[in-house]
């Protein structure tokens, strides 16, 4: 039996842009300026480790983790994405194909498990996941593995048996080293390298036809 594992931000929704404009905003609200350089090194990163990045590379920001978490969530409850108005739309042909022929589909993401029962929610499609992982549980997030071989893990699933499906340099690098075939959905808005994807799509529902062809799995 196979499984394939997805990422949620940028592959089954493309908030990416929204999560941008809002950062940006927020910190505009303070009195710092966001380049799209120093929020491309975020993309993929959980909370805590997107807080460590623009410690380090914006200038005069040395607000506290506890009071930028704090801070954050209420900026972002002002006005909620609409999760379900930047849903890829294969998703749904997709997750409908994978199931009825039974395929074990889990998601690991590196968004908190609010953010992720919320989106699925929105979406309708949380009863296809089997499994629902959250990258704030570990200590490290995406490039580091663990997230996956955790989710592997819980699937009772060998690194061979499974496919991931990501879109960042990050998560790619991640899927990569937990030893998963990478299929990356083909984005070049925000500087990712997706070359270390074992394939790329432009659409989702080109995964279908990968498998059906014998391409993945012999």
């Amino acid at each position: 039996m196979k499984h394939i594992i997805f990422d949620m931000d940028g592959v089954l929704v493309d908030t990416e842009p929204e999560y941008r404009r809002r950062t940006k905003a927020f910190f505009e609200e303070k009195g710092f300026q966001i380049s799209d350089e120093v929020y491309n090194l975020t993309c993929g990163s959980n909370l805590k480790e997107t807080y460590e990045i623009f410690r380090k590379h914006v200038e005069g920001f040395q607000m506290a983790f506890e009071d930028y978490e704090r801070e954050k969530r209420a900026y972002a409850q002002r006005a909620p994405i609409d999760a379900a108005a930047l849903a890829d739309a294969d998703i749904y042909p997709l997750l409908s194909w994978l199931k009825e022929r039974r395929y074990h589909i889990a998601l690991a993401t590196s968004s908190p498990e609010d953010t992720i029962y919320r989106y699925l929610s929105a979406l309708k499609i949380e009863d296809y996941f089997e499994i629902k992982v959250s990258g704030t549980r570990f200590a490290r997030s995406k490039p580091d593995p663990e997230i996956y071989q955790y989710t592997m893990k819980k699937m009772r699933a060998k690194p061979s048996e499974c496919l991931v499906v990501e879109d960042s340099t990050y998560g790619i690098t991640a899927a990569k080293a937990a030893g998963a075939v990478v299929i990356a959905k083909k984005d070049d808005r925000f500087g990712y390298d997706q070359s270390g994807a074992d394939y790329l799509v432009e659409r989702l529902t080109e995964i279908v036809k990968l498998i059906e062809g014998g391409v993945i799995w012999k």
